[in-house]
């Protein structure tokens, strides 16, 4: 099973690494799009706004181990499984998960939290 040739410190940036993929996925409904075409604009207005925000997307590589990182919480039990992806979406755009946020939320100590962050891993 692949799970057990994987350490904890790997199921750890795998997690991390799917959240991060996750909020970088579009969105699941899209908005219907209008079935004529646009009217073309000139050359000169064609370039983007210096305000445009470009969004990042992830590769088929990230996506493919997004999948893998869900297979394996499958296997979790459900406990476990919400803090694990608790974990992994309190770092995205962040080096490190923010585990006194987690504890806030569930009212124990974040010393607590990451212990049995590490014993679901």
């Amino acid at each position: 099973m692949i799970s057990s040739m994987m350490t904890a410190d790997d199921l750890h940036d795998l997690f991390l690494e799917a959240a991060q993929t996750e909020a970088w996925m579009p969105a699941a409904k899209q908005q219907a799009r209008a079935s004529f075409w646009p009217e073309m604009q000139a050359e000169w207005l064609s370039y983007a706004d210096p305000e445009t925000r470009v969004r990042l997307t992830p590769t088929s590589q990230q996506v493919d181990r997004y999948n893998l990182a869900m297979k394996l919480s499958l296997i979790l039990e459900d406990k476990d499984r919400r803090l694990i992806w608790a974990v992994a979406y309190s770092a995205v755009n962040r080096s490190k998960p923010h585990y006194a946020r987690i504890a806030r939320q569930r009212h124990v100590d974040r010393r607590t939290i990451k212990r049995q962050y590490m014993a679901a891993l």
